[in-house]
């Protein structure tokens, strides 16, 4: 008997929803239950005319903001009179949103008070920065230091239900429960609650001119929020005049035309650094126009500005100079083709020898190398001097200047600095050039330069060069016991990488020069300007 009661009763639901089939030709609109979000299409209960169910949806709304970085606002912790540079976070508790540096980067731009547009020069501490520039008011003990960071908000969305014509997207972006005199949705500066809700984004005196809606759509109403928090969030509409059916996507921007969005600060209560603060904006579509009428759909979705993350590094200054001798029985130096007489020099060494008054290109010319590799930004100096000039067994050689015969100075003996005189020669010093001659028209031991790469009477970073043909423009190393100053030879006024020079030590005697074992030292001192 039950089974007859349980197959009459499947007979008589079949029969009564057979009756609602032919709803679904009636083309009855959809509706909201009233009191609720409920939209409710007649067709649903139809089996024969079933309404398409578009698979994403509103659900799948998404929103981006262009800088997810949360702003800056802390306090002072003491009272600073104009000119001060170095700055200390309050701590107060549950006031500030920011507490520490933490959130505070190099070149950040904040204000501090009513004074704005001061950049960070370097973090110092845990609540300690310093600014570029000098304060330039007196503030009190407790007065505001904060930074935007302002964007744009794009939300991104799929309508689930067609939108009839003379409908409208509606848009709902948190706002901070405003608390005077600082704390306000629209006064251009962070705000900061004790909680999300109480938080939000501050859209620093916007106009619907600031919104792009979607294709098909105009721009609607603008409605600032006054007091703020959870009832009363800042509101953006978009409008359109013709139908849009449910599956069409669509992209509305918020922070357009020159005026963005704020981020907020953190939240004061009960904030992680490193965890975001989470926003959610509601997003909807409406049969009539500005967000009124009845609602066909909505979804929140969600934002979560968090602290930036600072990364530094420190590049070392750096700093490389080497001297390297010159043994090659090839190549030209300076005008000089070495050969297998030529004398062979070392890091450390220039030794001419057993040498006379008789000139020979090979054994009375000398070379060595110094290169430079330095970071500095403003390059380098090299510069060369000699403790003396060559004295007979070290003997001091007193002045710059010999008396008769030319190898003596006072009661000193010595080979002189070259004087590239003689024969209408102009004279040199430790500063100025002189034509010396392939053929030496003087005496003395001397120097001139060549870049290191092979490209004849190339300068390079090197002060001067030897010349061409003929010439052989050469100069003395700096005396120190003549209280001469050290002199480039090198330079460059940016970063260098092997940068090379050969220095090419020339030495001629006169013939009574008396014999005996004759030196000095010459001394490279590289400088980096960094």
């Amino acid at each position: 008997m039950s089974s007859r009661k349980f197959l009459y009763r499947l007979i008589l639901f079949f029969f009564i929803l057979a009756q609602f089939q032919f709803i679904a030709y009636l083309a009855l609109p959809s509706f909201t239950i009233p009191g609720t979000r409920i939209t409710f299409n007649p067709r649903s209960i139809s089996l024969l005319n079933p309404p398409h169910i578009d698979a994403t949806g509103l659900s799948s709304a998404s929103a981006t903001l262009s800088n997810s970085r949360l702003s800056f606002f802390g306090r002072t912790s003491t009272a600073y009179s104009a000119g001060v540079t170095v700055i200390t976070l309050g701590t107060p508790a549950n006031v500030v949103g920011d507490i520490n540096t933490g959130n505070l980067f190099p070149n950040d731009s904040v204000s501090i008070k009513n004074s704005g547009g001061i950049q960070v020069a370097s973090i110092s501490g845990s609540t300690i920065f310093t600014l570029k520039n000098s304060l330039p008011i007196a503030v009190a003990n407790g007065d505001s230091i904060y930074s935007t960071e302002s964007g744009s908000l794009t939300v991104n969305f799929r309508t689930a239900a067609a939108v009839p014509a003379g409908g409208s997207i509606y848009l709902k972006i948190p706002a901070v429960l405003a608390v005077a005199p600082e704390i306000g949705p629209t006064d251009g500066r962070p705000d900061t609650g004790n909680s999300i809700p109480n938080n939000g984004f501050d859209t620093n005196t916007m106009t619907s001119a600031n919104v792009t809606c979607p294709v098909g759509f105009t721009a609607g109403t603008y409605t600032a929020a006054t007091t703020g928090g959870p009832t009363n969030p800042h509101k953006f509409t978009c409008n359109t005049a013709s139908a849009i059916p449910a599956g069409a996507d669509f992209t509305i921007t918020v922070g357009t035309g020159g005026k963005e969005l704020i981020n907020p600060a953190p939240i004061n209560t009960s904030h992680t650094q490193g965890l975001a603060d989470v926003y959610k904006i509601n997003l909807a579509t409406t049969d009539t126009s500005d967000g009124t009428g009845n609602l066909v759909e909505d979804v929140d979705v969600a934002v979560a500005p968090v602290e930036g993350v600072l990364v530094t590094a420190t590049v070392d200054e750096t700093l490389t100079f080497q001297i390297a001798g010159v043994t090659a029985d090839s190549s030209a130096y300076c005008g000089v083709t070495r050969t297998a007489n030529s004398v062979d020099t070392t890091a450390t060494s220039v030794p001419w020898g057993i040498i006379n008054s008789i000139y020979s290109s090979d054994k009375n010319n000398a070379v060595q190398q110094l290169t430079v590799s330095t970071n500095a930004t403003t390059g380098y100096t090299v510069y060369a001097e000699s403790n003396d000039q060559m004295g007979k067994d070290g003997n001091t050689c007193t002045g710059a200047v010999p008396s008769a015969p030319e190898s003596t100075f006072g009661t000193g003996v010595c080979i002189r600095n070259a004087n590239c005189g003689g024969g209408g020669y102009s004279t040199c010093t430790h500063t100025t050039t002189g034509d010396w001659a392939q053929t030496p028209n003087g005496y003395g031991f001397g120097y001139s330069l060549i870049k290191a790469d092979g490209a004849d009477n190339a300068a390079g970073d090197a002060t001067f060069t030897w010349g061409t043909a003929a010439q052989f423009n050469a100069r003395q190393f700096a005396d120190k016991e003549a209280a001469s100053s050290s002199a480039s030879i090198m330079t460059n006024a940016g970063p260098v990488s092997g940068s090379a020079v050969y220095v090419c030590y020339k030495i001629a005697i006169p013939p009574l020069q008396p014999a005996g074992y004759y030196f000095n030292k010459v001394k490279y001192t590289a400088v980096a300007k960094f």
